[in-house]
Parts: C-alpha cells; structure tokens; sequence
C-alpha cells in the first residue's frame, strides 16, 4: 500500500508543476499500452526500461485558431511548442530529483523523413484518457476539442495512469465530416469497410480516423507558405481541419 501511496503521490506532484506552470492537460498512460507501436517508435526504444508515459497539453487560443492560414497562428503554434519544451524540462528535471529516470519528447520530435513522431504524442494522450481521436486524426478533448499541442516524457517511474475515454468524442454524422469536406488539399481517404482500427497500435475502436496521406499535406502547405509569402521555412500555413471542428468550448 506504501508503494502504490508514492506512486500516487509523485502524480500528484507532476501534475501540480505543470499547472502551476501553465499547463492545461495532464495525464500519464502505461507505456505497454503504446508497446505494439512500429519497432523504433515505442516508449520501450527511446528509454529501455520505460513504465509510464507523462502526457501534458497546452490549449491554443480560439481566436488564433479562427484566423489560420495566418502568422499570427503560426507565431501561437511556435510559441506553444516551446512553452511545452520548457515544461517538459521542469518535469525530467522533477523526475530526475526523485532518483528516477527520465526522457523528453517534444511537440516536433519526428522522423523527418517518414514523418512520424519519435513516439506518437497523440496515442500517449489517447491513452492517459485526455481525449479521442477524430475522423481527421487530431485528438479531440472534452474541453477544447482538437485545439491544443502536446508533450511527453517517458519514464522509468511508476505512475498513477489514466482509463482511456469511453465517450465517443467525434460524431461526424452531425457535423456532415465538416474536417474532411473542408481540407483544400484533400489528404483525408476512408479506410476500408472494417478495417475501424490503426494496425499499429492496439484495437478497442480508441485508435480509429481516417487514412491521412501526410506527405500530401507537408507538400499543400510548403506551396501556400510561398502563396503567402512567408519568408520563414518553417511555419504551418494551413489547420483547416481543426479550425472547423465543432467539438469543444470556444471562448
């Protein structure tokens, strides 16, 4: 009982750093939950030994988001993704002072090539119970739907982790798949009849959106940063489909 108090007690501790800190979501999934991810891409490979997997969300302004294409999301887009990397430093650095072992993971820590995060944030956040997946594959959360970006941090400490969400969050009959219909360079391919579940990651209907070509989206968006003429390579230069989502609190 001792042990499970700690384990409990050290969640409690973390999620007070991050919304002392400005967080807005926490949770924490066990890694083998996110073990049967593609070999290199598991918790398991980034930090052997690896129990639980800290998953922390900072929200994006409404108002920001209802401007994209814009510079204006995209200095909120940057701006978020370095709030979180200072926010995860504080939890490795808190982790690391209770003697345990511990590894950030980034907003865009990805494999360039095939573009695919070094561990899928949004599995992570599925699986700590922060939210459900939409039909556009961006997690949805009760509270602000798909506008926030995540963080994680693996570690060898035991956690208090979170039960995946049974509300279904996505209900593209009422909204007529409003994020698909609207994306300009028409990335979004049902999967085949059947097949509900994303192969790589374990079954239950938690994992279920429609097929995204990636590639064709990274490629949309390099040519409208130079319609738009951004002087910057980096830059997002579209979110359409999370611009349109109903699912959330807008303020």
């Amino acid at each position: 009982m001792k042990k499970e108090k700690t384990h409990y007690e050290l969640t409690l501790k973390l999620r007070k750093i991050t919304m002392l800190n400005g967080g807005d979501l926490f949770g924490a999934a066990s890694a083998l939950l996110l073990s049967a991810a593609p070999e290199g891409f598991r918790p398991q490979d980034l930090l052997p030994g690896c129990k639980s997997v800290i998953v922390i969300g900072k929200r994006l302004s409404d108002a920001t988001v209802e401007t994209t294409p814009s510079r204006m999301f995209d200095t909120l887009y940057f701006a978020v993704n370095a709030f979180i990397d200072q926010l995860l430093l504080k939890i490795t650095d808190a982790l690391m002072g209770e003697g345990f072992r511990a590894v950030g993971v980034g907003p865009h820590s990805l494999d360039g090539k095939r573009l695919r995060g070094d561990i899928s944030q949004k599995h992570a956040a599925v699986g700590a119970g922060l939210g459900r997946f939409g039909l556009q594959s961006l997690v949805l959360t009760p509270d602000f739907g798909p506008r926030q970006r995540w963080g994680t941090v693996l570690t060898d400490a035991r956690l208090k982790t979170g039960t995946p969400l049974k509300e279904e969050l996505c209900r593209p009959e009422s909204c007529g798949q409003i994020c698909l219909a609207s994306c300009p360079a028409k990335v979004f391919s049902p999967r085949e009849p059947g097949a509900t579940l994303d192969p790589n990651f374990l079954p239950g209907g938690l994992w279920h959106y429609w097929n995204i070509d990636r590639f064709a989206c990274r490629a949309y968006r390099a040519d409208r940063k130079k319609e738009l003429g951004w002087v910057t390579e980096g830059g997002h230069a579209c979110a359409i489909c999370m611009k349109v989502c109903p699912v959330g609190k807008r303020i």
